[in-house]
């Protein structure tokens, strides 16, 4: 199931951009590559790890933004590889061309590094590229990560050809919103998907914790009969 099959004609015929969220640790960050997720029309965001990000700062666009999960990087790089996706590294790498240069060639997920310590060598790995944002002034040594991502994803956007969103006021109009009622009634693909996807791990949690009790039921049997064979001797 792929949530782009309810985007508007326009913008599915487009080149998808993807999010992956991997890596980051303040939760700021994970709110705010939402909301610019959001506003450069990125299709899905891809968290890795994870099971709820911390969406300090998504000022509601948390909902509006598609979040497939997955426990480890190669199941969403596969994922992804099946979508004809490439993965792209927002990262100053020796190999890094300047994202103004638009070097992309079809859909393509961006992932970040962590704020302090940068990318993993297992992140790189899952690179087929990298971008940097070329920086005019010897202030500071590298951008936020959620400012980096935004910048970049904005340049795909433009790379893509998005049409833009209609503008009112002073404000940019918003789509609307399916409520808690239309979506528990009238799923999407990605949220019938998302809705198995949580059973199954509710499941497998019953499932350990049950096999957990059972092994400790077995313990205390087996230690009371220890002692009662100990007090017949």
């Amino acid at each position: 199931p792929t949530p782009a099959d309810a985007l508007p004609a326009a913008e599915a015929a487009a080149p998808a951009s993807f999010l992956i969220l991997h890596n980051v640790g303040k939760r700021q960050n994970f709110g705010a590559l939402l909301r610019s997720a959001c506003a450069f029309g990125v299709s899905d965001v891809y968290v890795v790890g994870a099971k709820k990000l911390a969406t300090f700062g998504n000022q509601g666009t948390a909902s509006a933004a598609p979040q497939r999960h997955f426990e480890t990087l190669d199941a969403a790089r596969a994922d992804l590889a099946a979508r004809g996706a490439r993965v792209c590294g927002i990262e100053i790498d020796d190999t890094a061309v300047p994202v103004n240069r638009h070097p992309f060639t079809g859909p393509t997920a961006f992932m970040l590094g962590n704020e302090g310590v940068g990318m993993t060598p297992q992140q790189r790995a899952a690179c087929d590229f990298f971008v940097y944002i070329p920086q005019h002034s010897g202030a500071t040594a590298s951008l936020n990560v959620a400012i980096a991502g935004s910048i970049v994803l904005h340049h795909f956007a433009v790379w893509a050809a998005l049409p833009e969103q209609p503008r009112q006021g002073e404000k940019f109009v918003l789509d609307r919103r399916r409520d808690a009622l239309e979506r528990y009634q009238h799923p999407t693909d990605f949220e019938r998907s998302e809705i198995e996807r949580k059973r199954a791990e509710r499941a497998a949690k019953r499932k350990h914790t049950a096999e957990g009790d059972d092994e400790g039921d077995a313990a205390l049997g087996s230690a009371g009969s220890g002692g009662e064979l100990s007090g017949r001797e």
